[in-house]
């Protein structure tokens, strides 16, 4: 089963991330993909320090195109070159694919 998540702290919006199965997919404007983060996993399952609002295709398209999910490459170097190396990452389509058969 996949869902979409809007991930802000406070008024800070942070991540679009997609739940599928028991696994996190954050989107990453940088590459322009969906990558597993298990930092996000851990807070969504146990901690719960950020907010999570679940959100449709349409509005994960406009928070994507908004700028929701650019990482600054001078804070995260080391994460962001992972990201880059990243066999494994998604494309949008594919996740919101994905959402669109779990509601079928």
């Amino acid at each position: 089963m996949t869902r979409l998540f809007l991930v802000t702290q406070g008024e800070r919006k942070i991540w679009v991330a997609a739940l599928i199965d028991e696994d996190i997919w954050t989107y990453v404007g940088n590459t322009g993909k969906f990558h597993r983060n298990d930092g996000v996993r851990h807070d969504y399952f146990m901690l719960n320090e950020a907010e999570y609002s679940e959100i449709g295709i349409t509005e994960a398209r406009r928070l994507i195109g908004s700028g929701v999910g650019l990482v600054d490459e001078h804070q995260i170097p080391a994460s962001l070159q992972k990201w880059r190396e990243d066999p494994g990452a998604m494309d949008p389509d594919i996740v919101f694919a994905s959402l669109a058969a779990d509601l079928d």
